[in-house]
């Protein structure tokens, strides 16, 4: 009988947020997936070409190339952002004096809009007023000075490295959260039986916040892949597509180019690679807990 009169309750609380995903996140999906099969510009009718804008996707070396992009920055967020995210928050957890005052300094520029941060980055990149290149040029490595946006070899990664610093601070205080949760019995234990902080971190320490890093991983991944912010406002995604990610692909060719079908089969590909990636990285965890 207590488990219906709180059904009441429970429906209340729930309607809101049912609703929200189902107004702005479900619908304009189905939407979207609906129009992946249309030739539309945004105007005229819509004319049902099934599957033709993904056979033109797959032949087009420009959405391979932001593809390619794409998981670039999956790869180095990856390697960059948790590793670095846990360490500082490690470091932080050893009791390092004023550490609210660093883990607040850690998560500031992630509350910061990414336009803010790439706006600052391309004052930092300029060739002719950019810190950057005056930092190299006061440490005596001014050889390597060069245009950081302008220069091919460098474009990708100069648009790339604002993401990834930016939002390190977040993997700090989550890393931070489920060190803290960690029930200090069981560091003591370790090291009351002679392991180092090292054996410690690896043996203790790591196997206990494994679902944090599972879903720091999950995260990481899924921000990669919807990019859009840094790429766009520091270079447009230019010259021509070498610096854009499939989000700022599909934003050119469905608001710039007025080609909704084939820009909302893009998006369907995110959420597909989004969704294979997140249940192929969770049928790999849930073997490795079981070994």
């Amino acid at each position: 009988m207590k488990k219906y009169r709180k059904a009441p309750v429970c429906i209340a609380f729930l309607t809101p947020v049912f609703l929200l995903y189902t107004i702005f996140l479900f619908i304009p999906l189905v939407q979207t997936g609906y129009y992946s099969f249309t030739k539309w510009n945004g105007v005229t009718d819509k004319i049902f070409v099934g599957l033709d804008n993904f056979k033109e996707l797959m032949g087009n070396n420009d959405y391979w190339l932001t593809f390619q992009n794409t998981i670039q920055l999956v790869v180095i967020t990856l390697v960059i952002q948790v590793p670095v995210g846990l360490l500082l928050a490690y470091l932080l957890y050893m009791k390092t004096k004023g550490m609210k005052i660093f883990r607040t300094i850690f998560f500031l520029p992630v509350v910061i809009a990414p336009v803010a941060i790439s706006l600052m980055f391309s004052l930092f990149y300029n060739s002719e007023i950019g810190v950057f290149n005056r930092i190299l040029e006061m440490v005596g490595l001014g050889r390597f000075q060069t245009n950081w946006l302008s220069n091919i070899h460098t474009l990708l990664y100069a648009v790339m490295a604002p993401q990834v610093w930016q939002y390190i601070g977040l993997y700090v205080t989550i890393f931070l959260g489920a060190l803290q949760s960690i029930p200090e019995e069981l560091v003591e234990s370790a090291e009351i039986d002679g392991a180092n902080r090292v054996q410690t971190f690896f043996r203790i320490i790591l196997p206990e916040i494994t679902g944090f890093t599972n879903i720091c991983i999950i995260l990481c991944v899924t921000g990669s892949l919807k990019a859009f912010e840094h790429s766009w406002i520091m270079t447009g995604g230019g010259p021509g597509v070498r610096s854009a990610y499939l989000g700022v692909y599909m934003y050119k060719t469905a608001f710039v180019n007025s080609e909704f079908g084939l820009g909302s089969a893009i998006t369907v590909t995110i959420v597909v690679l989004s969704l294979v990636i997140t249940l192929l990285f969770n049928k790999i965890s849930a073997r490795r807990e079981k070994q």
